[in-house]
């Protein structure tokens, strides 16, 4: 591609480079367009005797048809196609779920000169039922893009694992709640905790299908504990108290009735005072305090996750630091 300036009558079938406005300031031709012969007349009209342009050459692809290539590369079964417009097309996921990226090959094919992709955060949950359903914009920053480079990027696009990815959330999934206090805190720990569990667990194509209250007890929180496993996918745990320690008592009892292992606290504010517990094939999470609100917190970070079958171990937890202090900007809104 050949950026030039041309006489006007020569720009036909060229590349507009800038947009051009009337002597009212009112925009009348938009950057990006094909010069036609109606255009050029435009600009005679106008009194321009020149005009700033891109030529294709041989070799060169249009943004457009680029974008929508790549786009279509990165593209899976779950996706939906923006049309393009301005060298940009838009992905989107038409079920909800769990976003996955490839970051190393996300960087490699953004290393690319004129490719620019970019995605929602890690793990972000996406959907038509959640925050957004726009999952990555595709934009290829000129005018036009040598062919050989964008059979770079196709190249990239086309190996497995993809880029960008989606793994649905599996409806039908059961939890159930433990609320675990002194007896006259329970009626709050109900009022507190479930509305918004409930909500949370529903946006995840989940429900809430057992509770039960005890006293902060270890033979107790393991008996109701064991009881409630036997009933659900996954337990969450909330209490008077959130757990600060790997020998807190509600962590001993889980132990006690067989947990494989148990770690405590995260990275995220709000929510430093999460735990987890691990039975086989299913998950113990002890919410912190911030859990009985709907403003982002740990429990949005985590909770799809394990509802998918993951298992968070340390190092996961760990990883969670980079970007885990959820100011109110980032919590934004309720889930």
């Amino acid at each position: 591609m050949r950026l030039e300036t041309l006489a006007v009558p020569e720009a036909l079938g060229t590349i507009l480079m800038h947009n051009v406005a009337d002597d009212a300031g009112t925009k009348v031709l938009k950057k990006g367009i094909r010069l036609t012969e109606e255009h050029l007349a435009q600009l005679a009209e106008m009194g321009r005797a020149t005009v700033d342009v891109a030529v294709l050459e041989k070799g060169d692809l249009h943004e457009d048809e680029a974008a929508m290539s790549l786009a279509a590369a990165l593209k899976t079964e779950h996706m939906t196609l923006s049309r393009p417009a301005g060298g940009r097309v838009n992905l989107r996921t038409q079920m909800d779920g769990l976003l996955q990226v490839e970051a190393d090959r996300l960087l490699e094919l953004n290393m690319i000169p004129g490719i620019g992709v970019g995605t929602r955060r890690q793990n972000s949950v996406v959907g038509p039922n959640q925050e957004t359903d726009n999952i990555a914009t595709v934009k290829i920053i000129p005018f036009a893009i040598q062919q050989r480079l964008l059979d770079d990027a196709l190249g990239l696009a086309h190996r497995r694992p993809r880029i960008v990815d989606l793994r649905p959330f599996q409806p039908g999934r059961q939890a159930a709640m433990l609320l675990v206090g002194e007896p006259s805190v329970h009626d709050k720990l109900a009022e507190t905790f479930l509305s918004a569990t409930r909500a949370r667990l529903a946006g995840l194509a989940a429900q809430l299908v057992a509770t039960e209250a005890v006293v902060q007890e270890e033979q107790a929180i393991g008996q109701a504990a064991a009881r409630l496993l036997e009933a659900a996918d996954l337990l969450i745990i909330a209490g008077q108290t959130s757990i600060m320690d790997e020998d807190d008592t509600t962590l001993r009892a889980l132990r006690a009735i067989g947990a494989e292992s148990t770690l405590s606290g995260t990275p995220v504010e709000p929510g430093n005072l999460l735990a987890l517990a691990y039975f086989p094939g299913k998950a113990v999470v002890c919410a912190p305090g911030s859990a009985q609100s709907l403003k982002r917190n740990v429990m949005d970070l985590v909770l799809p996750r394990l509802l998918l079958g993951d298992r968070l171990e340390r190092r996961d937890i760990a990883a969670l630091g980079l970007g885990g202090f959820l100011t109110a900007a980032e919590r934004g809104g309720a889930v």
